[in-house]
C-alpha cells in the first residue's frame, strides 16, 4: 500500500507538468508548422480538419496535433488541412495520419513562390503534383513568382488541371467587384477586398452564356428538339412579335449563336443598359428590327435570356430548378449563387457566382465528353457540336456560347467572362485551366494576361 501511494502523485506529477506532450503523442495526426522563408516554429497557427471542421492551433514550437476523436470517423489515411494566420498566406494542403507532417507557411510580404500539391478532397477531383505530370517546375516558379510580385493584376485564382489530376491551385488577395446592372452597367465597387479561397463564389460574367448553352444543349436533347426549331413555338405569350416574317425565321440555334439578327450594339451603344432598365427581356429584345437570321453575327446578351425563356416553356417549368437538379447538382455544385432578370427568369448572360473547383468540375466534364464521374451529364453530341465553329468574327470563332481560341498553335474551347473569369478546356492536351480575375470592364488587360501566363509558361511547361 505504501509503494502504490509513492507512486501515484509521480504520475499526477507528469500529467501536470508534460501536459502538451501527453496531446502529441497521443495524436494519430500531428507536424510542425514553420516560415517558409526562415524556418522559424509558427504558434498560433490556426488549423481545421477539412473532413469535419475540427480545430486546434500550433504551440509554441509550432507542434499541433489532433486527439483520435477528431480522426475517428474519417475513411481515409490522408485528409485536408486548412492553415491561416495573420501576415502569412493561407494554405490548404494534404497531411497524412500517423505521419509527423512538415508544413510551411508562406509570409504575406515575401514575394516568393512556394509550390504545393493542391488538397485531395471528397469532391470527385483527383489532385497530384507538377512532378507526377512532368512539368517544368522552374517554368512555373516564374510564372508564381510574377503572381505575388504583382506583375499580374487583380487575379483571384489560378487552377491547372492536367492528365486527370489538379496539379496548380492558388488563390490571391483581391477586389470582389461585381458589376452593377441596374445602374448603367458599371462597376461596382462597394463590397471588400477579400483574400480569396477555395470557398469563395467569384462573379463570372458571361462565362454563363457557355452555361446557358450546355444547359440549352441538355434540355432540347432530353425533349427531342432540334435547335433548328423556331424558338417562336415555344414563346406563346410573344406571339405579336412573330407576325414580323424575320422574326418567325429566328430558330434556338440563332439565339445561341448570336444570329438572330436583331439590330443590337452592345459593346460600343447603350443596348445593353437599356436592357436592364426594361422590366422584360423577351419583349425588349423581340421588339427591336430585325434583318433576317443569319444576316450577321453580333454579339447580344438578350439572347441567351430569351433562350431560357423558351426552355422553361419546352419543359413547363421553371429552368433553374432543372438546370439545378439535372447539371449543377448531377456534378455535385451546390453552393453557388444565380441572379435573376428583373422578371425572375434566372439571366442567361451574366449574374452567375461560382467556386473556381466547381467551374473546373465544368470544364472536365466537356474534356471528357460531357461526362462526370461515370455519368454521362451533358450529351456527348452536343459537346462535339459545342467544340465546332458555327461563326467566324471579327472577335473569334463561336459557338453556343463558347470561344474556339488558338493560341501559339494550341486551339481550345473557352467560356469566358468580363473581367478575366475563364473555363479553357484543350482536348488535344487532356487539360483544363481555369482562372478568375476583377478587371471588369478593362478589357484586353484580362486577356492579355491570361494570354501571357498560357504561352510564355503553362504551355512550355507541360507540352
Amino acid at each position: 500500500m505504501k509503494s502504490t501511494i509513492q507512486i501515484l502523485p509521480f504520475f499526477l506529477l507528469l500529467t501536470l507538468l508534460f501536459p502538451q506532450c501527453q496531446e502529441e503523442s497521443g495524436s494519430q495526426l500531428s507536424g510542425q508548422v514553420i516560415d517558409a522563408y526562415t524556418s522559424t516554429p509558427l504558434m498560433d497557427v490556426q488549423i481545421i480538419l477539412l473532413e469535419n471542421n475540427a480545430i486546434t492551433t500550433t504551440n509554441e514550437k509550432g507542434n499541433f496535433g489532433f486527439s483520435e476523436m477528431d480522426l475517428a470517423a474519417l475513411p481515409n489515411k490522408v485528409v485536408g488541412l486548412q492553415l491561416s494566420m495573420e501576415g502569412y498566406r493561407p494554405l490548404e494542403i494534404n497531411a497524412t495520419i500517423d505521419e509527423n507532417n512538415a508544413i510551411k507557411l508562406s509570409p504575406a510580404d515575401i514575394p516568393v513562390y512556394y509550390y504545393h500539391q493542391p488538397v485531395q478532397l471528397s469532391d470527385g477531383i483527383p489532385t497530384g503534383t507538377i512532378q507526377d505530370i512532368n512539368m517544368d517546375q522552374q517554368l512555373i516558379q516564374n510564372m508564381m513568382d510574377n503572381l505575388v510580385r504583382d506583375k499580374y493584376k487583380e487575379i483571384h485564382s489560378l487552377l491547372v488541371y492536367k492528365d486527370d489530376m489538379l496539379v496548380l491551385e492558388e488563390y490571391y488577395y483581391g477586389n470582389n467587384d461585381t458589376i452593377d446592372f441596374e445602374h448603367g452597367v458599371v462597376v461596382d465597387r462597394q463590397p471588400a477586398p477579400i483574400q480569396w479561397s477555395r470557398e469563395d463564389k467569384h462573379y463570372v460574367a458571361s462565362a454563363n452564356k457557355a452555361l446557358t448553352g450546355t444547359i440549352a444543349g441538355m434540355v432540347l436533347a432530353q425533349e427531342g428538339i432540334s435547335s433548328d426549331e423556331a424558338i417562336s413555338q415555344y414563346l406563346p405569350d410573344y406571339a405579336s412579335y412573330f407576325t414580323d416574317p424575320n422574326k418567325a425565321q429566328v430558330t434556338l440555334h440563332h439565339c445561341l449563336n448570336m444570329t438572330a439578327g436583331f439590330q443590337w450594339d452592345e459593346w460600343s451603344g447603350n443596348d445593353l443598359k437599356d436592357l436592364w432598365k426594361s422590366q422584360d427581356f423577351a419583349g425588349f429584345v423581340l421588339s427591336r428590327n430585325n434583318m433576317s437570321p443569319d444576316s450577321e453575327w453580333r454579339y447580344n446578351s438578350a439572347l441567351p435570356n430569351l433562350t431560357l425563356r423558351a426552355l422553361s416553356n419546352i419543359l413547363d417549368q421553371d429552368i433553374r430548378d432543372w438546370a439545378d437538379e439535372n447539371f449543377y447538382q448531377a456534378l455535385g455544385i451546390t453552393d453557388y449563387k444565380w441572379q435573376s432578370q428583373p422578371d425572375g427568369i434566372p439571366e442567361g448572360s451574366a449574374r452567375m457566382y461560382l467556386r473556381p473547383r466547381d467551374m473546373l468540375k465544368i470544364g472536365i466534364t466537356l474534356l471528357n465528353d460531357g461526362q462526370w464521374s461515370g455519368q454521362q451529364i451533358i450529351p456527348q453530341a452536343w459537346v462535339a457540336k459545342c467544340m465546332e465553329v458555327q461563326e467566324n468574327t471579327d472577335s473569334g470563332d463561336y459557338s453556343h456560347g463558347f470561344w474556339l481560341r488558338e493560341l501559339d498553335g494550341i486551339k481550345y474551347l473557352s467560356a469566358e467572362g468580363d473581367g478575366g473569369n475563364f473555363i479553357n478546356v484543350f482536348p488535344e492536351q487532356n487539360m483544363v485551366i481555369v482562372m478568375t480575375q476583377g478587371n471588369y470592364l478593362k478589357w484586353p488587360i484580362y486577356v492579355d494576361q491570361m494570354d501571357d501566363m498560357m504561352k510564355n509558361y503553362i504551355f512550355p511547361a507541360v507540352f
